[in-house]
């Protein structure tokens, strides 16, 4: 049992934590673009412990989530088409001669959706990104947006009271 005036017991924590992975995951699988309403969702709960641990595993699992859209883009080297054949080619050029910037614009796509989250992991695949250094810019990027919203719905309640 959790101590606290809202605590729930350890049974149901870990259910709350692993059904928010579970949940990530499947978010992050399926381009729908409610990760943003999840995470909003996780902002209302009351014990601020779980809503963190809720937020970091519902990230993680919608990070990993990501997973089969980078393996998608790996396929990119049957890529026929001249033009996109080009863009492709170049792609790999740039990522060649600057290693650093795959995570630096995997940690922009996750943090503010610039370029799109979903295309740059794809994007990514295509270029072969190394993919841990991609993963871990991913989660720390997706990690600092959902801290955001979530912390919306406190912050409301705060100034209202």
């Amino acid at each position: 049992m959790l101590d606290g005036p809202l605590a729930i017991d350890t049974g149901t924590w870990w259910l709350a934590v692993a059904t928010s992975f579970a949940l990530g995951f499947l978010v992050g699988a399926l381009p729908v673009g409610a990760s943003e309403a999840v995470a909003l969702g996780i902002g209302a709960i009351p014990s601020a412990r779980l809503r963190a641990a809720v937020l970091v595993t519902f990230t993680a699992g919608h990070v990993l989530g990501k997973l089969p859209w980078y393996w998608l883009g790996t396929l990119g080297a049957r890529i026929t088409w001249t033009r996109l054949r080009g863009w492709v080619d170049r792609a790999h050029d740039v990522v060649a001669a600057y290693p650093t910037v795959g995570p630096a614009v995997t940690f922009s796509a996750a943090a503010v959706s610039l370029p799109p989250f979903h295309l740059t992991v794809i994007a990514a695949g295509i270029v072969r990104a190394a993919l841990a250094p991609c993963l871990a810019a991913a989660f720390a990027g997706r990690l600092a947006r959902f801290s955001l919203i979530a912390a919306f719905p406190p912050l409301v309640g705060y100034l209202l009271s």
